[in-house]
C-alpha cells in the first residue's frame, strides 16, 4: 500500500502545475495562472480535507466527494479569513520582541 493514493498525487502534481503558473514569469501573464488557479483555490483544499476525513473509496460516492470538496474548500477559508486577525497580531508580538 502506497502513501498517497492517486487522487492524492494528482493534488500534487495540480498544486505544482499551480504554483509554476505563478511563479514563472512566462506563465504568469498567461491565462493559465487563472486556469490552474481557481481550482486550487475553490477544489483542492475541500478535496484533500475529505480524502484525510474519508480515505477510503467506499466511503464516499464521486459525485459526493465533489460536492462536499467544493463546500469545504469554501469553509476553510472561511476559517482562514475569520483567524488572519488573530495571526497578525501573533506575527507581531514576535516580531517586536
Amino acid at each position: 500500500m502506497s502513501l498517497f493514493t492517486r487522487d492524492l498525487h494528482i493534488v500534487l502534481l495540480l498544486t505544482a502545475l499551480t504554483l509554476a503558473a505563478v511563479f514563472i514569469p512566462q506563465l504568469n501573464s498567461t491565462p493559465l495562472r487563472v486556469i490552474f488557479g481557481l481550482p486550487f483555490v475553490l477544489f483542492l483544499p475541500g478535496y484533500a480535507l475529505i480524502a484525510a476525513l474519508f480515505p477510503g473509496k467506499g466511503d464516499l460516492d464521486g459525485i459526493e466527494r465533489v460536492a462536499l470538496s467544493f463546500g469545504l474548500s469554501i469553509a476553510v477559508y472561511y476559517v482562514e479569513l475569520v483567524n488572519y486577525p488573530h495571526t497578525i497580531r501573533f506575527q507581531k508580538m514576535f516580531i517586536l520582541k
